[in-house]
C-alpha cells in the first residue's frame, strides 16, 4: 500500500510530535512514523520535566523563552493539562570554591534580564530548611516551570491527531528515496509513504536516518539516568533545586572529560524535581554508552550519594523505581540542529536538543513548521543551521 503526505516526520517524541501538531495547525497532512510501539518510549518518557531557564545561555535562551510564553497556555490551546507549573528554580553548590563562579552566573543572569537573586547557604536554609547544612550559595530564579513530560507529549499528539495527522506504530524506516535534490518516499517495513518533505525529528537516532541520504549528523545518544521516590510532604519553598557541577556535566563537555572525578566522568550532578504528588526524581547523569538504556548500580549510587548533600531528608526515602533515557546530542557543539539542508531540499532536521527536548518542544514545532510552509522563520534559527558542520559532510 502507497500513502501519500504532505510532511513525513520521523520520530514520535514531544519534538516530533510538537513539529506535527504545528504543522497540522496550518492545514499540513502528516504522517508521524514511529518505530517503537507507543509514544513517549525514548527521551521524552525518560526525564523529570523541568524547564530551569537560569541554566540556558544565548542562543538557546531566546528559544527557551519563546517556548515559555507558549507553555503557558499550551494547555488550553491543546486539550490537555499538561501539569504546567511556574515553580522557579535553586542553583546552589556545596563547593567554597564555586562561590566565584556562583557570583558570575548570577551577575550574567542579571545581564540578560533573569528574574535572580544570590543567596548565602545560611539565608537559604531559613527560607527553606530541608536544605543541607554544606550548601554555601545558592541562585534563585522564579521563570523556570516544570510540566508533566508524559502529558506534553501524548498532548501534542492528541492535537496534531484531531487535525488530522495520522500516525504509524511499531513501524521502522527502511529507506528514503529520492529523484536529484529532493526526497520523494520513504520505505517503512509496512509500506511506501510519498512525500514532499521529510522532517528527521529522530531524536537519538536522527543520524542513522541521516545515513540513509549520505549525510553526517552528528549527533550520539547521551545516557541519562534517575531515581523516583516514593511522595513526601512538599517543600515550602523550592521544589527544583540544581547542583552548580550540572553548568559542567551539561554544558561543557570538554571538561567532563578532562574531569579526574569518576562522579564528574559519569556526567552525575543534581537536578532534583519534587512533582505536586509529592514523589522526587532524582537526578541525573550523562554517558556515553551507546544506544544501552539499561540503568547502572555505579551511576544510580553517585546520583543518591549526591542528593542528600543538598536534601539530607531523602537519605531517609524509598525510592519506588528508576530508569535512563537517550538524550541526542550534538558532538560538534552541543546545539540543537533546526534546519533545512542544501541537498535534498526537503529535507529538515529538529534534533539535537539533548536534555532540553521537553524545554524547547513548543518553540521547536513552531520553527520547525514556519521553514516548511513559509520558507522563514519568526526567530533566527541561523545558530542552529546544518551549514554549520562543514568539516563533516
Amino acid at each position: 500500500m502507497i500513502k501519500i503526505a504532505d510532511v513525513v516526520v520521523i520520530g514520535g517524541g514531544v519534538i516530533g510530535c510538537s513539529v506535527a501538531y504545528c504543522l497540522a495547525k496550518k492545514g499540513v497532512r502528516v504522517i508521524v512514523v514511529e518505530k517503537k510501539e507507543g509514544l513517549s518510549l525514548g527521551a521524552s518518557g525518560a526525564n523529570q520535566g523541568g524547564c530551569p531557564l537560569q541554566l540556558f545561555e544565548s542562543p538557546v535562551l531566546e528559544l527557551a523563552r519563546e517556548s515559555l510564553k507558549l507553555y503557558k497556555n499550551l494547555a488550553e490551546e491543546i486539550g490537555c493539562d499538561i501539569e504546567y507549573e511556574n515553580v522557579g528554580s535553586l542553583l546552589c553548590s556545596v563547593d567554597e570554591k564555586q562561590y566565584p563562579d556562583m557570583e558570575k552566573h548570577f551577575q550574567n543572569k542579571q545581564r540578560e534580564r533573569i528574574n535572580v537573586r544570590l543567596m548565602e547557604g545560611h539565608q537559604l536554609r531559613k527560607l527553606e530548611p530541608t536544605l543541607g547544612e554544606d550548601i554555601v550559595v545558592g541562585v534563585e530564579e522564579w521563570d523556570s516551570w516544570m510540566v508533566n513530560p508524559f502529558k506534553v507529549n501524548y498532548g501534542f499528539a492528541y492535537a496534531a491527531r484531531k487535525l488530522g495527522t495520522k500516525f504509524l506504530f511499531s513501524t521502522q524506516v527502511k529507506k528514503i528515496e529520492r529523484d536529484k535534490e529532493r526526497v520523494v518516499s520513504v520505505i517503512t517495513d509496512r509500506e511506501k509513504i510519498k512525500t514532499n518533505f521529510l522532517v528527521n525529528a529522530a531524536g537519538a537516532w536522527a543520524s542513522e536516518i541521516g545515513k540513509m541520504l549520505g549525510l553526517t549528523i552528528p549527533i550520539r545518544a547521551r545516557r541519562g539516568q534517575i531515581i523516583v521516590t516514593e511522595p513526601v510532604p512538599l517543600n515550602e519553598r523550592w521544589r527544583y533545586i540544581l547542583d552548580a557541577d550540572y553548568l559542567t556535566t551539561a554544558f561543557d563537555l570538554a571538561a567532563v572529560e578532562k574531569s579526574k572525578d569518576p562522579r564528574i566522568k559519569l556526567g552525575v550532578a543534581g537536578s532534583y524535581i519534587q512533582e505536586k504528588s509529592g514523589n522526587w526524581t532524582i537526578g541525573s547523569s550523562r554517558d556515553f554508552a551507546g544506544y544501552d538504556s539499561r540503568v547502572t548500580m555505579q551511576t544510580l549510587k553517585y546520583i543518591a550519594k549526591r542528593v542528600i548533600k543538598f536534601v539530607p531528608k531523602l537519605k531517609d526515602i524509598s525510592c519506588i523505581r528508576t530508569f535512563a533515557g537517550l538524550r541526542p546530542f550534538c558532538y560538534v557543539d552541543g546545539l540543537p540542529i533546526l534546519s533545512k539542508i542544501k541537498n535534498p531540499q526537503n529535507f529538515v532536521i529538529a534534533t539535537g536538543h539533548a536534555g532540553e527536548g521537553m524545554t524547547l518542544a513548543p518553540i521547536t514545532g513552531k520553527l520547525i513548521a514556519e521553514l516548511i510552509t513559509e520558507s522563514r522563520t519568526s526567530l533566527s534559527i541561523d545558530a542552529f543551521g546544518f551549514s554549520r558542520f562543514k568539516n563533516i559532510n
